[in-house]
């Protein structure tokens, strides 16, 4: 089987599953008792927190472990908004979990402003910079989007609404840019920066949120004051563990060549009919094709029985007809329906996507 659907989620490291059982059948105490052999564990959390830090090119007192992106997301909007009565802008290409909970504060009052996206899936920087003024309370812009994998300029984005607004707060969920584009955190300039594990071979259930220095963000969960008091609740030690191991295991490949399996392929499939979605500057990790001929579900069950998974967009709305970002591309609903979505990890090998990629063209020509 060859699996090619990795933006959703990938498969563990080995160095991960392990690092995880050790935590689980062997420094299994509780990080927070007093005991020795619990302070052992305790610091073995710092040293997991320390690990990720510098890999993402942070402070590890500014990164809380959550249980996922989607906390993280929810935890900046619901609780890191120091201008109550300020307004909110985020693009039209975010991932759900930044959408709807944006969406649900509209609900409530919130005058919530949303940037449209250019033909290419990049959100149109002026007109999101036209949405923003000095009441501005928070802005949030995906880092790497989910269904195209299209780069949106964050740096350049960042020290526009800097100069236009200096007190503007400034969110970016990078869960699929995370050590995947070798751009450290602190180079983007953010003060919020959401991520997910196992987006990078470690399991699910453990992601993190990047605040920088001088936030003074209120706690999302109240309880025992784990997490320098902004997120109780005993942490989960086994998938830290694993967190740290993937992040290192991660860290080794070499990230561009990526982009060069996924030039090949936007060159394979446009010689063979299909429409490449999304063609501005890319992860490299996230191919969107609006196949010829079926639509993306008939083509995800037909190579699936022939050995090949690949998405049909995101997961996170995979239940649901239609597709928002897509949608607001400019994607007409005949053509949303004929997008797959391929997407690769760093141990994706090019073997395996041409040969997929073969697979998917023979299946559109029987």
């Amino acid at each position: 089987m060859i699996y090619l659907d990795n933006a959703a989620t990938t498969k563990v490291f080995e160095c991960a599953a392990q690092a995880a059982e050790t935590a689980m059948l062997t420094e299994y105490f509780n990080p927070n008792a007093t005991y020795k052999s619990a302070v052992n564990v305790n610091n073995g959390i710092e040293r997991a927190r320390s690990i990720i830090a510098n890999a993402a090119g942070v402070q590890s007192d500014e990164l809380i472990f959550t249980s996922c992106a989607t906390e993280s997301n929810n935890w900046v909007f619901n609780c890191g908004i120091k201008n109550h009565k300020g307004n909110i802008v985020i693009s039209a290409g975010e991932h759900s979990s930044v959408y709807e909970v944006a969406m649900q504060l509209k609900s409530r009052g919130k005058d919530v402003r949303v940037a449209p996206l250019t033909r290419d899936g990049a959100v149109d920087v002026d007109a999101l910079l036209n949405l923003v003024d000095t009441n501005t309370a928070l802005v949030s812009v995906i880092h790497v989007s989910n269904e195209t994998g299209v780069v949106n300029p964050i740096k350049q984005i960042t020290a526009a609404i800097r100069q236009k607004s200096p007190k503007t707060l400034i969110h970016s969920d990078g869960v699929q840019g995370f050590i995947k584009l070798n751009t450290p955190i602190s180079g983007l300039d953010v003060d919020y920066y959401s991520a997910s594990a196992h987006k990078i071979g470690a399991p699910k259930g453990i992601g993190l949120l990047y605040m920088r220095h001088g936030l003074n963000i209120a706690p999302y969960i109240a309880g025992g004051g784990q997490e320098h008091g902004l997120r109780s609740g005993t942490q989960n030690t086994p998938y830290i563990a694993a967190f740290a191991a993937a992040v290192q295991e991660c860290s080794k490949y070499d990230h561009t060549q990526a982009a060069v399996l996924r030039d090949e392929l936007c060159d394979y499939f446009s010689n063979h009919g299909f429409n490449i979605i999304g063609k501005k500057a890319n992860s490299g990790y996230i191919l969107c094709l609006c196949a010829p001929k079926y639509k993306a579900e008939i083509l995800q069950n037909i190579v699936h029985d022939k050995g090949v998974i690949i998405g049909k967009g995101a997961a996170c709305s995979g239940s649901k007809r239609g597709n928002r970002v897509l949608s607001a591309m400019g994607l007409s609903g005949d053509e949303i329906e004929r997008c797959i979505r391929l997407s690769f990890f760093v141990n994706t090998t090019r073997d395996d996507a041409m040969s997929a990629a073969k697979t998917i063209v023979d299946a559109c020509n029987i």
